[in-house]
């Protein structure tokens, strides 16, 4: 599990479905550290036009790059467009963040052999990995949970 974590992360190009215009979600967070790290970041959300100064897209079928990987922070509902989406495009390694978790998501995923990571948090794993999440990282490290 540990190789395909960090597996996850060896492409350019990704698209996190679920930033928001709200201030300090956790979709904002995980696409601003990407950019911090040099990748290339899609920013998915069907209620805004622009993220961060970069067009923002309804879905993942208005990508025109193609992508090494999403992570889906939203809620089931989205999570299940997202995986579906990910199908269609054939996409191969998803992130489903755990508060995304929905049984019907991880079965489409598993059913179609998409990489799927899910019940831990992204950030634990895109290096170089920061404070606080280096320490959750360390904690889950000692505790055996990593």
């Amino acid at each position: 599990m540990e190789n395909k974590k960090k597996n996850f992360w060896s492409g350019k190009n990704y698209a996190v479905v679920g930033v928001s215009d709200k201030k300090g979600k956790f979709g904002n967070a995980v696409f601003k550290e990407m950019k911090k790290r040099g990748y290339k970041v899609f920013p998915v959300n069907q209620r805004l036009n622009l993220f961060e100064d970069q067009m923002c897209y309804n879905n993942l079928n208005e990508i025109s790059d193609p992508l090494d990987g999403v992570i889906i922070i939203t809620g089931p509902e989205g999570a299940k467009k997202a995986i579906r989406d990910c199908i269609n495009l054939k996409i191969k390694k998803v992130w489903l963040y755990p508060g995304s978790k929905c049984d019907e998501a991880i079965n489409l995923a598993e059913e179609n052999q998409i990489e799927l990571i899910c019940k831990t948090c992204p950030l634990l794993y895109l290096e170089p990995v920061k404070f606080p999440h280096s320490l959750h990282r360390w904690i889950a490290k000692v505790f055996g949970k990593l």
